[in-house]
């Protein structure tokens, strides 16, 4: 009886810490890819034209990964914003926060540059 005891413990521990760490991690991981894929369509020109866009606004402070990450999150918050039945892949993702800290003139900026990015339509897929 204590053996059966101990082992429903160590299964809730489990699902308690899946549940709580490894699936919003998944989630964002394949959110990510997600978005990635919506918003370059597999175009490697148009990331690299974003990537010296986002430099030049930011005079090279920030690392490539870190760019990327946060061009992908404005614009995924302001498809999401506007695209009726946004996968929770994406959502997921979203509720990350992104390590880039921009000054006020950067955003300035950054949403004048891109406030008329086309990306493709966010749907479930």
């Amino acid at each position: 009886m204590e053996i059966f005891i101990l082992i429903i413990l160590t299964l809730i521990v489990l699902c308690f810490v899946l549940h709580r760490y490894c699936y919003p991690y998944c989630m964002g991981l394949r959110g990510k890819k997600f978005l990635y894929k919506k918003l370059f369509l597999n175009e490697d020109e148009k990331r690299k034209e974003v990537l010296a866009t986002f430099h030049t606004i930011t005079a090279n402070r920030f690392t490539d990964k870190e760019a990327i990450d946060y061009f992908m999150k404005e614009k995924g918050l302001q498809l999401m914003s506007i695209t009726p039945g946004t996968p929770l892949k994406l959502k997921y993702y979203l509720s990350f926060p992104t390590k880039v800290d921009l000054s006020y003139f950067e955003k300035v900026n950054f949403n004048e540059m891109f406030i008329n990015y086309r990306a493709g339509s966010i749907k479930k897929v």
